[in-house]
Formats: structure tokens, C-alpha cells, sequence
């Protein structure tokens, strides 16, 4: 039998137990190709142990080294064993011959590694519903792999007294000092008396200030970013990024910032042992119903830290993913990524910032410090929409679109402008090329379109000339209608009418005349331009406006 060279992490298993401990804990990986599919428990064996109930089971083979190691892989494998973890980060020639041979994956585990922790990591993936503790929203894990995404770094949360509570999954980017800190929970202390030599917990502590920590290539220390995170005055603790194969993203400081505050929320429960996933339930529930009226904002105001009276700004972003040809489960999967980014981003912004799904859509509600934003504010906020949706429309791969809907004077008043942001959000997705708009200069298209929606409830107001028109079009195949409705669209210029609509301009000037005659309109009549612009626009855009009774435009003209 040929022995098998070389670490062979080149041996991939999708499952995500191994995923982890080969990812974020350094384990070796050998065995058959794939394997393994399903692991249901983690089981813990020494040599000379009876090998049986191993189906589907990581085993752990505790003490088992050289030809004790190669014998346990084999029985292991005849009881059903899914994958078998021995001691050594490159398992030994002998035992992946061994693994290959029976067709089981073996993990080999670093000297430094406790078998304890492998045991508890392995069991926290499982008791994740096989997502992993990284994959679960909502909670640190999730925030952490949040920041990795937009910040193209390596992440982890420490509390106060620098233990790891969370971080991204990375691969194989992570230096030594975080895999160190991760195999120990803690980060080592020759490299915290650096930090505190250098001022950068003393600074972290003061305030937002984000802090650069230099590589330190000598001690396997890559550059760094720190941010504190502060609730009332208290440091709770810090949250890093660490740069990895490639740059830091741009505006890395501002993601790393927003999540800080995030975060401060979770690591008070965690502090008082309470529920942070719980807490987190709740506020997003508040938040919803902040931003659908469903309670008092006055009585929500206080337990969300924000003043009665606050004016708020409202962005209404729609992922615009596609209805068809993708399944329900990747598309939660995706908005839940995707209000993850969002809420960084709000939070960097407007510290007490708040992000609510609704209608598939996300909002975010800005409590504003003072009174409602000038121009200037609202430009600022324009600007900040846009950043939003280029990191959305990178990391969903959706043509992503955002509405600043406006500011509402009262919390109260919050509901009425998420509407205005629904509605301008249905206007925006006529042109999917343009990615943000604000209220304001959508605000003639939405009178337009309201007024479209009051003719489709008043089936009486009409103008026979107009539906006298359109009767003709269907009859004879032509496009008189839409014709004339380019021509009083573009204030009778006939010359850049007629090229859009690719014939000559007599040809146009025939339409129209021909068009006047069947309606009776009199196109010198200011009044009879106004009304037949309105009609034949119903005509139009009534299903796509939402218009009860609308006529379509004539499916049988040339177009």
C-alpha cells in the first residue's frame, strides 16, 4: 500500500463539526475523500475501550498514539464512526493509510489543543442544529462573522477580562496570537502587556476611538483594529479585527465602530447572566412595533434609550432578491445577513439607531439629537443610503434599492414614513439602475401614482375620447394612444419624440393629428392635455400602479 504524503488538508468534509475544528482550531485533515456526511455525537474513547453505539459519532481518541491510534481508527470505522480525532496536527503516515483505507476521516489535534475543548466545540456545532456556533443570528457569533464580512478581517469579541467570547469563521486566515487565544480562551499575557504598554486599552475605554495595533511579524502578529465596548461609562469589554490575506476593507474603522455598540447590549446579559439572544428578540420586537404603531412610543421610548419627543429619520431598504428559482430557506438566510449589515451600519451612524423588518423590507429608524435635518443633514443621509446599498448590493449579490422616506417630527409618527418609504420603494423599482432616491424627489412621481389610484377607484371619471382611442388602437393595431401620450409627455417636441420612438416625424405628426380626431381633444386646451395625459398614463401604468379597473394598454400594437 502507497502511504499517503503530506498534511492532505486537502480533504474537504462538509460537515460543519469539522469544519470548525479544522478552521478555527487548526486541526489536521486526512481519510477518505468527503467524508464525513452525518455526525450525530461526540464520543470520547481510550485504547482498550469497547468500540460499539459509535454509529455516525466523532470519535475522540484520547491517548491513542503510533500503532494504538492506527487500531482505533480501523475498529472505530468497522463500528460505524463517522470521523476519528487522534492526537498530532499531522496525523502520521500510518493512520492516514489506515483511514483511507477504511473510508473514515481523521482530524488530527495540535499538542495545544485540549481535548476538552475539541469534545465542546464539537457538541456546541451539533447543539446548533448543525449550524455552528458562528451561524447562529442574533447573538455574538453572529455579529462577529457580520464584521468579518464587511471588513474583510478576522474577528473575535473579549469581555473585560480578555477571555474570547466570540469570533468569525475565517479559515485558514487567522495568525498565530488568535489562534492561540482561541485554543486558550484568553489572550496570551506576553502580548497584553504590549497592549497595555502602548496605551491601547486605556484609549479603547475613553470613548469611539478606534485603535491600529502594528504587526508584529516577529511574535506571528498581524495588524490589527480594536474597538472598546462601553455601556454608561463601564468598558465590557473589545471587539478586534484582525487583517488577514488581503487589506482591510476601506471603511473597516466605521463597521468595526457601529458593531462595538452593538454589542455593548449583549455583553451587559452577558455580565448579569441574562439572555442576550432573548434581549436581542425583544428589542427587534420593539422596534417592529415602533415602526408599525402596534404600541405607544412614548411607553417604547424609555426602554429603547430614546427621548419621547426625538424627531427620527426613516431609510427603507428593499434586497429586491429574486421570487423565483431560489428557495425560501436561502432567502431568510440572506435578509437575516443582510439586516446584520444593516444594523453595523446604523449603529455606526446614529448611535441609538434601530433596524426593524417589515414587509420583507428593512428599516431603519435614526432618532434624531435635535430638531428634523436640514438639506444638508438629508444629503448627508442620501450619502450614507448610498454607502449602505453598494455594501449591500456587494455581499447580497441583489440589485439592493433605498428610499430615504423622510423624518418623522414624533416617534409617533414614525409608522406614516415607513409608509412613504414602502410606497416610494414600489415607485423606485421602475428603475432598477438607480439605487437610492429620498421622499422628496420622488415626491411628484407618488402625487402622479396617487392620483392614478384615485382614478382606479372612480371607474366614472374617464374621458370617452380617450377610451374611444384605445378601443381604435386594439381594433386596428396601431399605437395612436401611446404616440400621443410621448408627444404631450415631451411638450410637443416633435423632433426628440419622434427619435425616441424610432420613426420620422411627419410619420409623428400624422399620430397625433390622427389621434386628435378620434378623441375630439384639443390639444391648444391646456385642460385637455392635463386630462388626457391622466387617462392614457392609467391607460398605461395602471397594473403596475396597483389600479383596480385599470384598462391595459392594447397588447396587439407595435411597439
Amino acid at each position: 500500500m502507497n502511504m499517503p504524503k503530506g498534511p492532505a488538508r486537502s480533504v474537504i468534509s462538509t460537515h460543519p463539526v469539522v469544519r470548525r475544528l479544522v478552521d478555527e482550531l487548526g486541526a489536521g485533515l486526512a481519510g477518505a475523500d468527503g467524508a464525513p456526511g452525518v455526525i450525530t455525537d461526540v464520543v470520547i474513547v481510550e485504547p482498550g475501550d469497547r468500540l460499539d453505539g459509535l454509529a455516525d459519532a466523532l470519535v475522540l481518541a484520547v491517548g491513542a498514539r503510533g500503532d494504538e491510534a492506527v487500531a482505533l481508527v480501523r475498529s472505530a470505522a468497522e463500528a460505524g464512526a463517522a470521523a476519528v480525532a487522534v492526537r498530532g496536527e499531522v496525523p502520521t503516515p500510518e493512520v492516514r493509510a489506515a483511514a483511507v483505507d477504511a473510508g473514515i476521516t481523521v482530524l488530527g489535534v495540535p499538542d495545544g489543543l485540549r481535548w476538552d475543548t475539541v469534545a465542546a466545540e464539537a457538541r456546541a456545532v451539533l447543539g446548533a442544529g448543525g449550524a455552528g456556533a458562528a451561524d447562529r443570528h442574533g447573538d455574538l457569533f453572529s455579529l462577529a462573522q457580520t464584521v468579518a464580512t464587511l471588513t474583510r478581517g478576522v474577528v473575535s469579541v473579549e469581555d473585560s477580562a480578555h477571555r474570547v467570547l466570540a469570533y468569525s469563521t475565517n479559515g485558514g486566515e487567522a495568525d498565530e496570537l488568535r489562534r492561540r487565544s482561541i485554543l486558550g480562551r484568553t489572550c496570551p499575557e506576553p502580548y497584553l502587556a504590549l497592549l497595555r504598554e502602548e496605551g491601547v486599552y486605556r484609549r479603547v475605554r475613553s470613548g469611539d476611538e478606534i485603535v491600529e495595533v502594528a504587526a508584529r511579524p516577529e511574535l506571528g502578529v498581524r495588524r490589527r483594529l480594536v474597538a472598546g465596548i462601553n455601556a454608561g461609562g463601564r468598558p465590557l469589554g473589545t471587539l478586534w479585527v484582525q487583517e488577514g490575506h488581503q487589506p482591510l476593507a476601506e471603511r473597516a474603522d466605521e463597521a468595526l465602530r457601529g458593531a462595538a455598540r452593538l454589542a455593548a447590549s449583549q455583553l451587559v446579559d452577558h455580565y448579569f447572566q441574562g439572555d442576550s439572544s432573548a434581549r436581542l428578540s425583544s428589542r427587534a420586537g420593539l422596534a417592529h412595533g415602533l415602526l408599525t404603531g402596534r404600541f405607544e412610543a412614548s411607553a417604547l421610548a424609555a426602554h429603547l434609550g430614546i427621548g419621547p419627543t426625538a424627531a427620527a429619520s426613516v431609510v427603507a431598504v428593499d434586497l429586491r432578491t429574486p421570487d423565483a428559482g431560489e428557495g425560501t430557506g436561502s432567502g431568510d438566510v440572506r435578509l437575516a445577513e443582510a439586516v446584520g449589515i444593516v444594523s453595523v451600519h446604523a449603529a455606526a451612524y446614529r448611535r441609538n439607531a434601530l433596524v426593524a423588518v417589515a414587509c420583507g423590507q428593512i428599516y431603519a429608524m435614526l432618532p434624531e439629537s435635535g430638531p428634523a435635518p436640514t438639506d444638508a443633514e438629508e444629503e448627508s443621509l442620501a450619502r450614507w443610503a448610498a454607502d449602505l446599498v453598494t455594501a449591500l448590493r456587494r455581499h447580497t449579490g441583489t440589485p439592493v434599492q433605498a428610499v430615504v422616506a423622510g423624518t418623522a417630527a414624533r416617534l409617533d409618527d414614525i409608522p406614516a414614513v415607513k409608509l412613504r418609504g414602502y410606497r416610494a420603494l414600489g415607485l423606485l423599482a421602475r428603475n432598477p439602475e438607480r439605487a437610492v432616491a429620498t421622499h422628496r424627489t420622488l415626491t411628484a412621481a407618488l402625487l402622479v401614482r396617487d392620483v392614478l389610484e384615485l382614478l382606479g377607484t372612480r371607474t366614472d371619471i374617464r374621458h370617452p375620447g380617450v377610451a374611444a382611442l384605445l378601443d381604435h388602437d386594439r381594433a386596428q393595431g396601431s399605437e395612436l394612444a401611446r404616440s400621443l401620450l410621448r408627444y404631450l409627455d415631451g411638450f410637443g417636441d416633435v423632433a426628440a419624440v419622434a427619435k425616441e420612438l424610432n420613426v420620422h416625424p411627419n410619420t409623428l405628426r400624422y399620430r397625433v393629428r390622427k389621434a386628435a380626431a378620434v378623441t375630439g381633444l384639443d390639444l391648444d386646451d391646456p385642460e385637455h392635455r392635463l386630462a388626457a395625459t391622466l387617462h392614457l398614463r392609467y391607460a398605461a401604468e395602471g397594473e403596475t400602479a396597483g389600479c383596480p379597473g385599470g384598462q391595459p394598454w392594447p397588447t396587439n400594437a407595435v411597439r
